[in-house]
């Protein structure tokens, strides 16, 4: 109520002043002050000299006015809506540019006072210090309108929050469908909280986040192991876990045949993690198991855990006939790019509207508030450009200083030294861009741009066709490389193979340079010409802006939602038994929901299914230099990983807005689990990740951050904190584009797992699975598998979990190292046509090795488990011993079993070969667990006697 009473009196103080101000004579002081010379100031005076007087002395009472009632504005924000570190430091700044602008306009008007005594020189000085004025007031007075605002609304609609909650916690619900499902296990156990902090980091500023404390911190030394191992409340540690790797359509279909095969020890297990294309498969298993409605007609469509997707059944049909997922047939090609067109269009529609926007308001600021001259292109004023050097000076001065004290050991004093220095630096920097780089942009622009308005419109069209061009060929190159197949000649081959990779990044490249000069020059032609634009394109183009960009969610623009349908197309099916014995597979319809809380809750005789995506961070507040994405999970229970913190996922889905909603189900899951192509790739090129954005390619989605949930769902919640968005503005795409994606902002862009880490075995082993299998199709035909040797690599350095795999063991995966097909002879042999074949055999798919915790593993009834564990890794890769169709498709087609997962196109033979091999992979799984027994059996001697450690083993 206090701080809503402060708004309304610095709103009050700012209007009093300015009312004063208005009751003194009208003249244009504002040519005054940047007059610059006493001959373009007394032309302008004239004989008003005492108008211009009384006009000047009233200045101080408005001066006084707007620099209380900003200052007042912004202090109310840092005690109430600042909650940020970063956001309270530029409250700091932006009172210290209040005061600096009051200093500079009381100096300007005695000057100016001073100069219509007689002076010449004090109008130059005053020129001077009014654009440093105009600069401060430009940037701080709109941010306290807008803090005023903001203060306003939160205040008035904090108790409807509240109230909202309020209802929720009385009803105690965490899914309308789970309190009605027969065997559903969600809330079983003890009451588990809503939200599972993350662990606290020293964010920027020296301030911890999140500053609440936990009830049961690490005690040891080896804090980050232990804070990496944390999994959400019920979820034990001991027993079989299984995790399938990401790869696209290619590792959905190994993954299928491989859990055909292990489908008895599938039923065993506790988890199952799935990264990307594996999760495709995982979510049809999750999908076919939850039946048809809560309501009726269940029995009919239930689903055994034993049979559901095993080889015959309807429902893998059903997945067969639709492996070309993505398009198939002329119709849906053309529904497939006119998604990517429509993206493309929003995007660059709302970019392009924002850029003419600012270019108006930056037109109709120059002509009220002269720092450049229009009349005289490109229209620099010598004052303007003294205060730029001067600003630039001072830099210089307190950069010296600042060495100076280094020296001198001043630790206070080096630390004001270097903020005194980067201020003026930046102050320095933005006023010679407002003073400099926009007049030489619009002179550059009026120009260069001559052409009439069919020339600009072709001139647009031709930009916007080359960047749709350039998405289409980025996401599809690995299909566009299959033509290197038909050169014959070795040499030939290998230079087509440069040349794709050299001609990628330059044609992203260029794309880049395009939009970018295209955009400058929109923005320079709309500041040159936005002032004499019809009256009703002034007003219209704003405001059409303003009601696009707040109703528009950015998720749902993006191929997001495309993406999602057509993987439902494929992999959303049930079956179902009709009364007359029939067996059909019903795909799920459009529009029905599948909340994650419902759909994806853990039946009976089958494991937890957890979909493994990335949570994409800038800075080095929570991730190491190289990888900007931690784990982010979502399954039944909760959401979230470790480093950003948990969500209950029942609740989240009660107190997020429908379109939020909409990203929390089994099928958006799944789809953003295998968010490949996205704005924020982890460890991939930005000039990729930037042209996603840009284009709006965008297969993540914006979700929830559990580490800022705590605070927003406390029943003592401060009203001051940002609501949780009810749907992803224009500001997200701006973000994905500038790549800012802060640890403690209320959203997090989620996208594909293999960002992160491609097969799920480290989000397996956060888990503490005594028996790991992991089923690995994610590509890559060198001698090392690259996916496991990161996945061992990451496990180490964020959990403390060894893994060691014997190099007797590990040489078996390494293609060629199987015993030719043919064997040598004595005499020179004739060509042997299996030749290129032995060079990609290797003599075993499947490996195991051992898994060492830091910690000793503790099971659900709390019985000590040891430290040690077992891994075995089934790799899609071609052995000697494989079926003869098998080998026989490895012959005719090269890259099997490594197409590029960019090929998402797959045949009824090329899915049935890598359904096959993950079948025969499974199959040499299934020999080292056998059904009949609890402790699995193992080739390896340290397995069978923990003290014991395999030689020669290595990470």
């Amino acid at each position: 109520m206090h701080s809503c009473v402060l708004a309304v009196v610095a709103l009050a103080v700012f209007a009093a002043g300015l009312w004063i101000r208005l009751q003194a004579s009208v003249v244009d002081d504002v040519g005054l002050q940047l007059a610059g010379s006493a001959r373009a100031a007394h032309t302008l005076v004239g004989v008003r000299t005492a108008d211009f007087r009384t006009a000047l002395t009233a200045d101080f009472v408005l001066i006084g006015t707007y620099t209380v009632s900003t200052v007042l504005a912004l202090w109310l924000s840092g005690r109430t809506i600042a909650v940020r570190m970063r956001h309270r430091c530029l409250v700091v700044y932006g009172i210290g540019g209040v005061v600096a602008a009051c200093v500079c306009a009381v100096t300007e008007k005695l000057l100016l006072l001073h100069g219509l005594s007689g002076a010449d020189w004090p109008f130059a000085w005053a020129a001077g210090f009014a654009t440093v004025k105009w600069l401060l007031l430009v940037v701080t007075v709109p941010v306290a309108a807008v803090v005023v605002a903001i203060v306003l609304k939160r205040a008035v609609f904090y108790g409807c929050a509240q109230r909202r909650y309020a209802r929720e916690r009385a009803c105690h619900r965490t899914c309308a469908c789970e309190s009605r499902r027969r065997g559903d296990t969600t809330d079983s156990g003890p009451e588990r909280p809503d939200v599972v902090a993350p662990w606290p980091v020293m964010e920027w500023g020296r301030r911890r986040w999140p500053g609440t404390a936990r009830c049961d911190p690490p005690r040891s030394r080896e804090a980050r192991w232990e804070n990496g191992s944390r999994v959400p409340p019920g979820r034990e540690q001991g027993g079989l876990g299984f995790c399938v790797s990401g790869g696209g359509i290619r590792s959905a279909c190994v993954t299928l045949g491989a859990l055909q095969a292990l489908r008895p020890q599938l039923c065993r297990a506790r988890y199952l993690v799935s990264v990307s294309g594996g999760g495709y498969t995982t979510g049809a298993l999750q999908l076919a198991l939850a039946g048809k409605s809560r309501w009726c007609e269940e029995g009919r469509y239930r689903a055994g855990t034993d049979d559901v997707f095993m080889p015959g059944t309807p429902e893998e049909d059903h997945t067969r006939r639709h492996s070309k997922y993505v398009a198939e047939g002329t119709g849906q090609w053309l529904v497939a790019i006119g998604a990517v067109l429509r993206g493309l269009l929003a995007s660059l529609g709302l970019l392009t509207a924002t850029l003419l926007v600012l270019g108006l308001a930056l037109s109709w600021g120059y002509h009220l508030v002269p720092l450049a001259d229009p009349t005289r292109l490109p229209g620099f004023r010598g004052p303007a450009l003294w205060a730029v050097l001067a600003l630039l000076c001072c830099a210089a001065v307190f950069w010296f200083l600042w060495l100076v004290s280094l020296f001198l050991a001043r630790q206070f004093l080096s630390g004001a030294l270097k903020k005194a220095f980067l201020t003026f630096v930046v102050a320095g920097l933005l006023l010679a861009v407002v003073v400099l780089v926009f007049p030489a942009l619009e002179w550059g622009t009026a120009r260069i741009w001559t052409l009439h308005a069919p020339a600009t419109a072709a001139s647009g069209g031709a930009v916007g066709l080359l960047t749709y061009v350039t998405v289409l060929v980025s996401t599809t190159w690995r299909r566009i490389e299959t033509a290197e197949h038909a050169v014959e000649s070795a040499r030939r081959s290998q230079l087509v193979r440069a040349i794709p990779v050299v001609a990628k990044y330059l044609l992203v490249w260029v794309v880049l340079i395009v939009v970018a000069v295209a955009s400058l020059l929109v923005l320079g032609g709309a500041i040159h010409g936005g002032r004499t634009w019809p009256g009703a394109v002034q007003i219209g183009l704003p405001v059409v802006l303003g009601v696009v960009a707040l109703s528009l969610d950015q998720t749902w623009t993006s191929l997001h939602p495309f993406y999602r349908a057509r993987l439902a197309t494929a992999f959303a099916v049930r079956p179902r038994t009709d009364p007359d014995g029939e067996q059909l597979a019903v795909p799920y319809e459009f529009d029905e929901p599948t909340p994650l809380a419902c759909y994806g809750r853990r039946h009976p005789g089958f494991p937890q299914v957890v979909f493994a995506a990335a949570a994409n961070l800038s800075g080095d507040d929570r991730t190491p230099p190289g990888r900007h994405a931690v784990s982010f999970t979502l399954s039944y229970d909760y959401v979230g990983g470790p480093d950003v913190g948990y969500a209950r996922t029942g609740v989240l889905w009660n107190r997020t807005r429908p379109v939020i909603r909409k990203d929390l189900t089994v099928e958006s899951a799944v789809a953003v689990s295998g968010a490949a192509f996205a704005s924020a790739m982890g460890r991939q090129a930005r000039a990729f990740q930037t042209l996603f954005a840009l284009s709006n390619a965008r297969l993540g989605t914006w979700l929830p951050n559990p580490g800022v949930l705590g605070a927003l769902w406390d029943e003592r919640a401060d009203w001051g904190l940002p609501p949780m968005p009810g749907i992803r503005r224009l500001p997200y795409l701006l973000r994905e584009l500038s790549g800012r994606y802060p640890m403690d902002d209320r959203m997090l862009l989620v996208t594909d797992g293999g960002h992160y880490e491609n097969l799920g075995l480290v989000e397996l082993l956060r888990h503490g699975v005594t028996t790991a299998v992991c089923v690995d199709a994610s590509g890559g035909s060198g001698a090392f598998a690259p996916a496991l040797g990161e996945a061992i690599a990451l496990a180490q350095e964020e959990l403390g979990v060894e893994i060691r795999i014997a190099r007797e063991d590990w040489r078996k995966l390494v293609p060629g190292s199987a015993p030719p097909l043919t064997p040598q002879q004595a005499q020179p042999p004739p060509p042997n046509p299996l030749a290129a074949l032995d060079l990609r055999l290797s003599a075993d798919t499947v490996v195991e090795g051992e898994i060492v915790y830091p910690r000793a593993l503790v099971d659900e009834r709390g019985r000590t488990l040891g430290t040690r564990g077992r891994l075995i890794v089934a790799r899609a890769t071609l052995t000697a011993d494989m079926p003869y169709a098998l080998l026989a498709y490895a012959q005719a087609n090269q890259e099997f079993p490594h197409d590029g997962t960019s090929d998402q196109w797959f045949d009824s033979r090329r899915f049935d070969a890598y359904q096959a091999l993950g079948h025969w992979i499974g199959e040499r799984v299934a020999e080292l667990l056998p059904v009949e027994s609890c402790a699995p059996r193992s080739r390896m001697p340290w397995c069978r006697k923990s003290g014991r450690r395999a030689a020669g083993s290595g990470a």
